[in-house]
């Protein structure tokens, strides 16, 4: 349903959501908590910092941190900086010019879905994922 970078850009942010206030993440370490392939993660970091969703921090001792509280950063906020407008815009049948006024089979369908999908993303938080995450891993024998 999402393009890899939205995957990715997920997965990181849950991570970052996982750190205490204040503690700075290294891409590396982000990287290998979120399986996700360094180079391809260096470019979404930086994304989500040009969309001020992260602070990055050079030098030794630098790294990234959310750039709220994990609270405060809807999963809708990460899909939308990572996902192009009209990535879930266009006809799930593939007609050129289905609208409200001209809707296909599917249409109405989709609409309530995408506007229902929508909703639980703005309702779901960063820490939200978080949390889910970690009560998984636990479930699955993994320390959280």
């Amino acid at each position: 349903m999402f393009s890899r970078s939205t995957e990715y850009a997920i997965r990181a942010m849950a991570v970052l959501a996982k750190q205490p206030s204040g503690k700075l993440c290294g891409a590396r370490e982000i990287a290998e908590s979120a399986e996700i392939p360094r180079p391809f993660l260096w470019k979404i970091l930086q994304n989500l910092t040009r969309k001020r969703l992260l602070r990055s921090f050079k030098g030794v001792r630098g790294g990234y941190e959310l750039a709220r509280p994990a609270q405060r950063i809807s999963v809708l906020q990460v899909i939308d900086a990572t996902t192009p407008a009209d990535a879930m815009a266009g006809c799930m049948l593939g007609h050129g010019n289905c609208d409200s006024r001209h809707p296909c089979a599917l249409h109405l369908v989709w609409a309530n879905f995408s506007k229902d999908l929508t909703a639980k993303f703005r309702k779901t938080s960063l820490s939200d994922l978080a949390r889910l995450s970690a009560s998984r891993k636990r479930r699955n024998g993994h320390p959280a």
